[in-house]
């Protein structure tokens, strides 16, 4: 088990690493964060699934010590519950199922099953929320959007969301994920999977999966100008479970660590409407 290196401020997150055989053969390795005091007898806990971003593994969230933070003042302030978070690692794959890897499935089939299996975490829409940063906002947006069944709750993070073609200084341009036969950016690839693609077939079905959405206004990626398109095509059809903030930042941790606690806030409050209207039914 290892130990996650934090303030004493802080108090005892556990760690551990994991790993799941996926449908494709390939493990996907994963942490799992448990909260001091994590005790099976009183759960099952909410879960949080955080994606990393382009170049990324399952040890990225590891040390963002100001979401943590977050966590446990939330926790004491009453606005949030007790959580287990959980990582899983797909370094360049865009959280896409592609020729390249099936990332997208062992997130939503292998991961989400297996977490289970282990962990006393809930296994329903109001127990789940996802959030990524960058190309783990762009892959969080694209599971929410595709199967709004599994997650009651999304925070995107200075999301790689280019509704018609990454920048050239994009990651997406490098990736394996989107490469063509000939080994180059496959703008095909890019279209058929950006959220344009999938937006009409969400819209069509019942559920609404809230969102928060946040980006840098020094962004050279162009994110902020992304994040924004994104909003405007979701406000007539969801304006109450939609958050839109631009804040002081490039394409940096920063955008998370300032939006932290209100993203959070927004996705543990979302999941308990949910839980209410559900139990109301």
């Amino acid at each position: 088990m290892l130990a996650l290196a934090v303030r004493p401020a802080l108090a005892e997150w556990r760690v551990v690493p994991d790993r799941v055989e996926a449908g494709s053969g390939a493990a996907l390795r994963y942490n799992v964060f448990l909260p001091d005091g994590c005790d099976p007898a009183r759960g099952p806990y909410p879960l949080l699934v955080l994606l990393h971003g382009a170049g990324g593994d399952e040890q990225s969230w590891a040390g963002r010590i100001r979401l943590w933070q977050a966590v446990e003042e939330g926790i004491r302030a009453g606005r949030l519950p007790k959580l287990i978070a959980v990582m899983p690692g797909a370094r360049d794959t865009w959280w896409i199922d592609s020729a390249f890897a099936r990332a997208e499935t062992a997130v939503v089939s292998d991961l989400l099953a297996d977490v289970a299996r282990k962990y006393p975490v809930m296994t329903t829409r109001e127990g789940r929320a996802i959030a990524g940063f960058s190309a783990g906002a762009y892959g969080a947006l694209r599971i929410v959007l595709k199967h709004p069944e599994l997650f009651g709750a999304a925070a995107l993070w200075a999301p790689a969301i280019y509704a018609e073609s990454p920048p050239p200084l994009s990651a997406a341009r490098r990736s394996p994920a989107f490469a063509g036969a000939d080994g180059g950016f496959d703008q095909e690839a890019w279209t058929r999977n950006a959220w344009p693609a999938l937006l009409p077939a969400y819209l069509v079905q019942p559920l609404r999966v809230p969102l928060f959405i946040a980006a840098g206004d020094d962004d050279r990626l162009e994110i902020a100008f992304e994040a924004a398109r994104l909003a405007k095509a979701l406000f007539r059809h969801q304006p109450e479970a939609l958050e839109l903030r631009i804040v002081d930042a490039g394409h940096t941790m920063r955008v998370w660590e300032v939006t932290a606690d209100e993203a959070l806030t927004f996705l543990f409050a979302h999941l308990a409407r949910i839980g209410l209207a559900r139990l109301a039914e």
